[in-house]
């Protein structure tokens, strides 16, 4: 009779294990801006407002991060700027040049990689795709740890993944560093088993991808916040008579009847001391209004009309009237 109690009191427990093992919340994947943290909320919060704000968005390019890990973790740094490109994109600030457009036009430039890290390489890769930012930045630590405990029949663990990462924002009209920071992100995935039975802790790029979002989420926080106060510029792309081409457009926020002051680009502005460069002088040269917003493929050329001022040229710097 003990015999059949304890039998019987043993698949008790192995039942009961089997039902938590099938109840247990497996998380892990990665939705949207979906962090472990209050982030994505303060995000949701930004973007509302932002969609409110009118002003043209940035076009932005984001370079490939550096991959500095001790390990040398395989793709992260590509993953950190894809990420980053799609949060920035939903954001409804930016227009997105994707990493893989900079490196192409890096390499038909025979720049080089590393010559986004120059100011006068940044605004001559602002030139050529008519950007107002470029972002860089470098993923300089990763780590997976297991948590969780053991029981005789039950299993539970936690996979946690943190990583840490470095980012800059340069001006591409100016070369002149706009922000630097750094954040830190953190993902966990949870795994059960009962007797064997159930999730294994094995590596997946969802962990590191989790990881990348929470800390990349952060970052659109603070870049949102520092770039909410610039204002806006673009260039002439091409003259034609009086009908300039701005090198943006309905798909950037450019709309019918927008008044442009249009400046020179001067002389470099260095400081005496640390010899760095701290913006660049500009000529204004005259007024231009916007008559068609939706020129071009892309729908992000536009044709203004010269209102005052003559000589205009390829390059010229161009900025809202307020």
């Amino acid at each position: 009779m003990k015999r059949y109690l304890i039998l019987i009191k043993i698949l008790f427990v192995i039942a009961t294990a089997v039902y938590i093992c099938g109840c247990a919340t497996v998380t892990g994947t990665v939705k949207d801006d979906t962090t472990v943290t209050e982030t994505s909320k303060e995000l949701a919060k930004l973007t509302t407002e932002v969609h409110e704000y009118k002003c043209p968005k940035l076009r932005t390019g984001i370079a490939n991060f550096e991959n500095k890990t001790p390990s040398k973790i395989f793709g992260i740094g590509e993953s950190a700027s894809d990420i980053l490109g799609t949060i920035l994109q939903k954001s409804g600030r930016f227009v997105i040049i994707a990493a893989q457009d900079l490196k192409h036009v890096l390499e038909q430039q025979k720049l080089g990689a590393s010559g986004l890290v120059n100011p006068d390489t940044v605004v001559k890769m602002g030139q050529i795709l008519g950007l107002n930012a470029i972002i860089s930045g470098a993923i300089t630590a990763y780590s997976e740890a297991e948590e969780g405990q053991d029981f005789i029949l039950y299993q539970q663990k936690d996979q946690v993944a943190r990583v840490t990462v470095d980012y800059r924002i340069v001006d591409a009209t100016t070369g002149v560093q706009i922000m630097a920071d750094s954040g830190a992100g953190i993902y966990r995935k949870k795994t059960s088993q009962v007797m064997g039975m159930g999730a294994k802790s094995t590596y997946d790029t969802v962990l590191r991808d989790g990881a990348l979002r929470d800390a990349l989420t952060q970052a659109t926080v603070n870049i949102l916040k520092q770039l909410e106060t610039r204002k806006w510029a673009g260039r002439i792309a091409q003259v034609k008579g009086m009908q300039l081409f701005i090198n943006a457009g309905q798909k950037s926020g450019i709309n019918m009847g927008d008044k442009l002051y249009v400046y020179r680009p001067g002389e470099d502005i260095i400081d005496p001391v640390t010899k760095v460069k701290l913006g660049m002088s500009e000529d204004f040269i005259g007024e231009a209004k916007i008559i068609r917003n939706d020129f071009g493929d892309a729908g992000d050329v536009s044709i203004a009309t010269s209102l005052s001022g003559t000589g205009f040229k390829v390059g010229d710097i161009v900025r809202l009237e307020k």
